[in-house]
């Protein structure tokens, strides 16, 4: 009967030494986090919001726009709370059926790609929004029956794309030859 307690306290033992290091793994390492932000450039300042609290974009923009905040520009914010820097290569827009979009000229940042994000620091890009127009248009043209969330992301050195929580969807026009 000895034995058999024994064995059962060992075994507890030896699943909460798997349990902590499995969450040291993955505690220490870095995690980071996208926000997709809508924006605007004026001068040398950037005015931002997420895009969760968007209730209608040209509203949001002719607002910034009468204050001095002329071009319109989607934003990536990408916060690393882990405790090990990680290298950023690029970042951009997809949508769910694997498209995506990133800038290769008219990236509007101080923080030039790749990026090495330090733990507990943030850093921010900015793409012009026509890009982004011009992308969902595109998407729209390839998949004409559906609407397509739009999520910002940014590729970590190794492949592994991390993605913002939230996503745009834009109301455009249908084209002409669209019956729906």
């Amino acid at each position: 009967m000895t034995s058999l307690i024994i064995s059962i306290i060992a075994l507890c033992v030896g699943i909460a030494n798997v349990t902590w290091q499995a969450a040291r793994f993955l505690l220490e390492g870095p995690r980071i986090r996208v926000l997709m932000k809508v924006g605007a450039l004026g001068g040398a300042s950037l005015v931002s919001a997420p895009v969760e609290n968007m209730k209608s974009l040209d509203e949001t923009f002719a607002s910034w726009s009468s204050q001095g905040f002329t071009q319109p520009v989607l934003v990536v914010e990408v916060v690393n709370k882990g405790r090990l820097g990680v290298q950023l290569v690029d970042f951009g827009v997809d949508v769910p059926k694997g498209a995506s979009v990133k800038v290769i000229e008219g990236v509007i940042t101080d923080t030039p790609m790749p990026y090495v994000l330090e733990p507990h620091q943030e850093a921010t890009w900015a793409m012009p929004f026509e890009y982004v127009v011009n992308f969902a248009n595109a998407c729209q043209a390839t998949w004409p029956r559906e609407t397509l969330p739009l999520s910002a992301y940014v590729h970590r050195a190794g492949g592994k794309k991390v993605r913002s929580a939230r996503s745009l969807t834009l109301k455009l026009a249908r084209t002409q030859g669209d019956s729906s």
